[in-house]
């Protein structure tokens, strides 16, 4: 076909030029020609659909049926106007004969080499059959029982090949009866491992008595139950006085004894669960009233418990929770114990009514709150203004922390800073306070204050973080630092640190809640500072309460020979504001002049 196509376009332009120029005669010698060529049977010129040229080969007749036609398109010269056609009939006879040759030959080919392959298939066969008959008896093969290698005696290839199986088989038999009596040992060696672990993961290492582990597996298996958990109350005091080797010798002894005063009640397991905590779970419980009687006798009898370290007779102190509950025996035990150290009781027995667990999920549900108010930014300040009891006018503010929910609600401090402090999100708050504030009066002309716990001022990171928003904002003359007057104050130097860098920087220091229960005149003394706060406590009945205002009268004269001023908070009615200015306070601070609010 190609060559049929390939004869058309090559005869196209010269039979378009001929019919261009109306030459017949050279159009019938050009197609006489083409039949020239064996393969064409007959060529037709047409123009205009009308046959003007036919010409025919003799072999036309005969050949017919093995042909195919073509036609091509006539074009005038130089353009691209169709004139006509021309028709070729195209005899595809050599084609059919060469494919039946080649198909004989290929027929042939494929018998030879069928025959030759399946010799040669029958000889592999024949030559492989040693091989497979020693691959049968292998599949019997094990270690412990020896097989009978066939062509053995045979001195070729398949011989050799038989013979190094058969000495292979040999050195397997005498490794596997060796390695036989290695896996014995090893085995009898993991087993012996195996129970030191279990020895281990269930003993605790120090005192040899059952750990946590043990003890909760115990109750698993038990379905009923009751149980004693014993803390030794301060116990890191006798570490970090006398050392850590002091302590676990001691806790060594009282696990001893502790062990020996209950190991001969069947019903009834001593175990070590943490540091300085023990265990006494009873499998078969006795009654409710002899239950806390065994507690409150094991508290009087360790309390009389001598225990003796180089020469030194220590004595302990115990606090015992309980539970007579199966079902979270553990964690009631333990709720009881917390309650028991919280109310310093000896022994507290677990009850519905403590509502311990209540106060768990309110701590956990307000440190979420917390941490999301943090990310969302609503942790604000509310400002509330502090009076100068001579002008009666606004003398500075001081900055409150607020907490805005997600419902809007504006929250007090008293809900969350506790919690912020056990759960270290309290400097965090202190943080976000400093920034707000100094950023808020930057550009107000007016004194504010920041409240400090000594937590803050201990801590490095924020005191660095103070200074930096101090000098960014530029309020080093506008701000004062309360600082409650709470457990911790008495590490003076490193207060009197923080006191003396703020002062140099122009910043001013006040002492805040002061006659609350660590009032002490020598905080006054040794800080130096420029404002006492009056604790509410003292305040708020001044007008009626003597003994209140001798305190404050005592307060406000040490104060005033020291040049410092004084403010009385929580002033919540006229008749204590005017008992307020009776005493000589310089300033008032309270809902009765002001309410906190959010801008000023």
């Amino acid at each position: 076909m190609e060559k049929a196509n390939l004869v058309a376009t090559t005869i196209e332009p010269l039979i378009a030029l001929n019919i261009y120029l109306d030459m017949k005669d050279r159009i019938d010698q050009a197609l006489n020609q083409l039949l020239e060529n064996p393969n064409i049977l007959a060529v037709k010129v047409l123009k205009k659909q009308k046959i003007i040229n036919e010409i025919k080969s003799p072999h036309y007749s005969s050949n017919i049926e093995e042909s195919f036609i073509i036609e091509q398109a006539i074009y005038q010269p130089n353009s691209k106007k169709v004139l006509g056609s021309i028709i070729i009939t195209y005899s595809n006879k050599n084609y059919k004969e060469l494919i039946n040759q080649y198909t004989k030959i290929l027929l042939i080919m494929f018998v030879v080499f069928s025959v030759i392959f399946t010799i040669f298939g029958l000889y592999v066969k024949k030559l492989l059959s040693p091989l497979r008959n020693i691959a049968k008896s292998l599949k019997e093969y094990s270690p412990d029982k020896e097989i009978d290698i066939p062509y053995l005696s045979q001195n070729n290839e398949i011989g050799l090949i038989s013979k190094a199986l058969n000495d292979m088989q040999k050195k397997i038999s005498q490794y596997s009866k060796k390695q036989k009596n290695i896996n014995q040992y090893l085995e009898e060696k993991v087993n012996e491992k195996t129970l030191e672990l279990r020895r281990q993961l269930y003993t605790d290492t120090l005192t040899k008595l059952p750990n946590r582990h043990s003890l909760v597996n115990n109750i698993i298996s038990n379905n009923d139950g009751a149980l004693l958990i014993i803390n030794i109350d301060d116990f890191k005091e006798i570490n970090d006085f006398f050392g850590q080797i002091a302590g676990d010798d001691i806790l060594k002894s009282f696990a001893y004894k502790l062990n020996g005063m209950f190991n001969k009640k069947q019903n009834s397991t001593v175990s070590r669960i943490s540091g300085d905590e023990f265990a006494l779970f009873f499998t078969k419980k006795p009654s409710k009233e002899e239950f806390i009687k065994i507690a409150e006798k094991l508290v009087s009898d360790i309390e009389k418990m001598i225990f003796l370290y180089e020469n030194n007779e220590l004595s302990i102190r115990v606090s015992i929770g309980g539970s007579y509950q199966i079902e979270n025996i553990l964690e009631k035990a333990d709720i009881a114990l917390k309650s028991a150290k919280k109310q310093q009781e000896s022994f507290l027995l677990y009850d519905e009514n403590l509502n311990i667990e209540v106060q768990y999920k309110d701590n956990i549900e307000w440190v979420k709150n917390l941490k999301i108010a943090i990310a969302n930014d609503k942790i604000v300040p509310y400002f509330q203004a502090i009076y100068d009891n001579k002008s009666d006018k606004i003398a500075s503010y001081e900055c409150l922390i607020r907490l805005i929910d997600e419902d809007g609600n504006i929250i007090s401090p008293y809900k969350f800073l506790t919690i912020a402090k056990k759960s270290r999100l309290y400097s965090k708050l202190t943080r976000i306070m400093i920034e707000k504030s100094c950023m808020y009066f930057e550009n107000i002309d007016s004194d504010f204050s920041v409240n400090l716990s000594v937590e803050d001022i201990l801590n490095k990171s924020t005191v660095e973080f103070i200074k930096q928003k101090i000098k960014e904002h530029n309020v080093s003359k506008k701000i004062i630092f309360e600082i409650l007057e709470s457990e911790g104050i008495e590490n003076y130097e490193d207060v009197s640190i923080f006191t003396n860098e703020m002062k140099e920087l122009g910043c001013r220091i006040a002492i805040d809640d002061f006659g609350s229960g660590y009032s002490n005149f020598e905080h006054i003394l040794k800080l130096n500072i420029d404002y006492i706060k009056i604790d509410g406590t003292l305040i708020k009945n001044i007008d009626h309460d003597v003994n209140a205002q001798i305190v404050v009268k005592t307060i406000v004269d040490f104060a005033q020979r020291l040049n410092i001023l004084t403010v009385s908070e929580f002033v919540h009615n006229e008749e204590v504001y005017k008992k307020v200015k009776d005493l000589s306070i310089d300033r008032t601070q309270g809902f009765f002049l002001a309410q906190p609010q959010n801008k000023i």
